[in-house]
Order: structure tokens, then C-alpha cells, then sequence
């Protein structure tokens, strides 16, 4: 199929801070993905699996199971532009998720479990405010001013404008290509997630999330079981 035909097809979608709708139901934006070949497909559910901020279905994995799952199924997305974008991504996830345990009272960083070639930085400095990663991650500073004010909306909507802001710049990078179309997707997933939680679902969910980034959290809040591909 031709991403010159896919790609113009696709709604546009304002940015995250002005949100208020989406320009169409996720149903007719799925009708339009139906363009993709089987590869593309598979490729893209690959993708919403590894960004979504829930675990569903991986209840009974433990922290480096898990882990191990996100690396086969990341090795598993062919083009290679999207797949350094989840990447850091996931990346990011182990570097909040640091910050989560050392501040509920971890005291040593050896049994740390996370994911990208900076786990071995936060084990071995572990006691250092920044695990020493401050000037290679400039947002820590805010991520760690947050979870120590418990801001945990300020977080999540870092995070979020972050990663929508990243996906936003493979989009232009990647134009009329797969990476640019499974970028998209992932942003309206964010946008799904983003409209349907109030604030005080977010910090509800945001608070289990950082405690136990890499494990499951159970998506019922308030009586109210939330569906969809959040990412």
C-alpha cells in the first residue's frame, strides 16, 4: 500500500495542552489503518502494547519477566526510527520508576530491575540525587521536584507532552513512511487516555503507576474500569 495515500487520510490532531476532542471516533481512524498490509499491522500493535501505561494481561510477570517481554517485542518492530522512539520511552518509564523507589525508602539500587543501557548508571550511583544522569536528562530535575511535592498530575502530564512532543518529531522526520503512521497512532492513543481522565483519576492512577512501574496496575478507579489502548 502507499503511506502517500494513508497519511493525508489521517485527522489531524492539535497538540496536546489544547485538546478537547478528538476530530473523530477511534473506530473510523481504525477503518483507515485497515490500509496497512498484515506486517504493518502487527508491527503497530506491537507498538500501542509496549506505550501502553497498563500491563493488561501481564498480571502474573515479575519485574524482569516483564522486561524481557518488552525487549522481544521491541526487537520484533522492524523500522528502526519507531523503535528508538519506544526506546526512550521505555527508558524514561525506568527512570521515573528509580526515582519512585529510592524515594518510598529503597536503600541500595543493586536489585533495581529496569529497562535501556542506563540501569547499571542507576545501580552503581544509586545514592546520588540524580543517580547522575542530570545532564544527560535535564527533565529529572522536574520529574524529581514532583514526586517529592506529590504533584503526581504535574508528572504525568510531563511525561505525557514529552513523549506526544517526540512522536510529533518522527512524524516530520519519518513523513509518508510506517513510523510515521504507527506515530501518529500512538498520539491519538495519548489523546484518548489524556480526555478521558479527570484530575482526580489521574493522580489516583499516576500514584499507583510510579509505585510499581514495571509491574501491572489495575485499571478499575473509582468504580469506573477504563478500555482503550492508553498509551
Amino acid at each position: 500500500m502507499s503511506y502517500y495515500t494513508l497519511v493525508p487520510a489521517l485527522p489531524a490532531l492539535v497538540p496536546l495542552a489544547r485538546l478537547q476532542e478528538l476530530p473523530c471516533s477511534t473506530l473510523k481512524l481504525e477503518q483507515r489503518l485497515t490500509m496497512l498490509n498484515e506486517a504493518d499491522r502487527d508491527q503497530l500493535s506491537r507498538a500501542l502494547h509496549l506505550c501502553q501505561r497498563e500491563r493488561i494481561g501481564d498480571e502474573t510477570l515479575s519485574d524482569a519477566d516483564e522486561i524481557a517481554r518488552w525487549h522481544a517485542e521491541l526487537e520484533a518492530i522492524e523500522d528502526p526510527a519507531l523503535r528508538d522512539v519506544i526506546a526512550e520511552y521505555l527508558q524514561s518509564r525506568t527512570l521515573v520508576a528509580a526515582l519512585r523507589y529510592r524515594l518510598s525508602g529503597q536503600q541500595e539500587g543493586a536489585s533495581f530491575k529496569g529497562f535501556g543501557p542506563c540501569v547499571w548508571l542507576i545501580r552503581r550511583d544509586w545514592q546520588q540525587p540524580l543517580f547522575g544522569l542530570e545532564r544527560r536528562f535535564p527533565w529529572l530535575v522536574k520529574a524529581r521536584d514532583a514526586l517529592e511535592a506529590r504533584q503526581s498530575c504535574t508528572l504525568e502530564l510531563m511525561l505525557l507532552e514529552r513523549f506526544w512532543n517526540r512522536l510529533w518529531r518522527l512524524e516530520q522526520e519519518q513523513a509518508f513512511s510506517f513510523a510515521a503512521v504507527a506515530a501518529y497512532r500512538l498520539r491519538w492513543a495519548l489523546a484518548e487516555y489524556r480526555l478521558r481522565w479527570s484530575a482526580e483519576q489521574a493522580q489516583t492512577y499516576f500514584d499507583r503507576w510510579v509505585g510499581g512501574t514495571l509491574e501491572t496496575v489495575d485499571l478499575q478507579l473509582a468504580g469506573q474500569q477504563w478500555t482503550g489502548s492508553e498509551a
